[in-house]
């Protein structure tokens, strides 16, 4: 199956496993926003940039599209999904697949970003060599390779039930210097907490605020 349509399925099952939880916290989920599709949107986007701006085609794309956004008080919490597949000998994607849009979707002000591959169930050695180290290169300190990215980052493997999806979070650690990584309940899972530990740091930019009301007024019509 590909990618796109994969990772569609698995971000609407994402949303109904944690709208049907029990205690989830959560006022309201987004999905799958497109705001380059939205006149409206991308009206107010050019009011914005183009007066600062003396070549039109300065003006940045609207861009990234945007596949689930928590709203939970004050806070919005967005979240770029990837999905992985076996592949002939290897996977079907690069190990840092979704970096990219995550640090993309900084500039619309949300409170955090995260970043979550999903696995299809049979990847199993595959799981240190990309998430591991997916995890490594973006959280741990420069002396173990590391760059401390401001964004969250989760991987899960996916089984495929009868009625829809399992999704279960791997935690790395780290022990003496090695990686092990224990399997986690799922994240709506009124046991498990979805930790949202690393702030954006342009959230309070006059440009970030700037997106974020207009984002947080376009969703209002959703």
């Amino acid at each position: 199956m590909k990618h796109k349509l994969m990772e569609r399925i698995l971000t609407q099952e994402l949303q109904r496993k944690f709208e049907q939880a029990p205690h989830q916290p959560y006022e309201k989920i987004y999905i799958l926003k497109r705001p380059a599709q939205s006149s409206t949107l991308r009206k107010k986007w050019n009011e914005f940039y183009r007066p600062r701006n003396i070549v039109r085609d300065l003006t940045p794309p609207l861009q990234p599209e945007i596949d689930m956004i928590f709203r939970r008080r004050n806070e919005m919490m967005a979240v770029e999904i990837k999905y992985f597949e076996v592949k002939g000998s290897s996977l079907s994607r690069s190990w840092y697949e979704g970096v990219e849009q995550s640090l993309a979707l900084l500039r619309w002000g949300f409170d955090y970003v995260a970043l979550w591959q999903l696995f299809e169930a049979q990847v199993k050695e595959e799981l240190w060599f990309y998430g591991g180290w997916m995890w490594n290169f973006a959280h741990a300190p420069s002396e173990f390779g590391g760059i401390m990215l401001p964004i969250d980052y989760t991987m899960m493997q996916v089984q495929q039930r009868e009625n829809g999806y399992d999704f279960r979070p791997v935690q790395p650690e780290r022990d003496d210097g090695a990686l092990r990584l224990e399997l986690l309940p799922p994240p709506y899972d009124p046991t498990f907490v979805v930790s949202w530990r690393h702030p954006n740091p342009l959230r309070n930019s006059p440009e970030a605020q700037k997106n974020r009301n207009t984002l947080v007024e376009w969703l209002r019509n959703q």
